[in-house]
């Protein structure tokens, strides 16, 4: 997939994994939830998971292409 970011006048490429997780985020989600759904999809250790997912959505979110959200919780 390729994305263009309006605001920023870029364009970024996404492989088939990110593409997935693209598209399992359309509402708010935690790593662990996106990790599970991926497991099922993916042969891929737990560990591995939440490592990759995180590093992936810390890079989108300093791109501005995603916001976290902390809920009450603090998560």
């Amino acid at each position: 997939m390729v994305m263009m970011d309006l605001d920023q006048g870029k364009y970024f490429s996404l492989n088939p994994v990110a593409t997935r997780i693209w598209d399992l985020l359309d509402r708010p989600v935690t790593v662990e939830w996106l990790c599970g759904k991926l497991r099922l999809e993916y042969d891929v250790e737990t560990g591995k998971c939440t490592e990759e997912v995180t590093a992936y959505l810390e890079e989108m979110e300093q791109l501005k292409l995603i916001n976290r959200i902390v809920d009450s919780r603090g998560i």
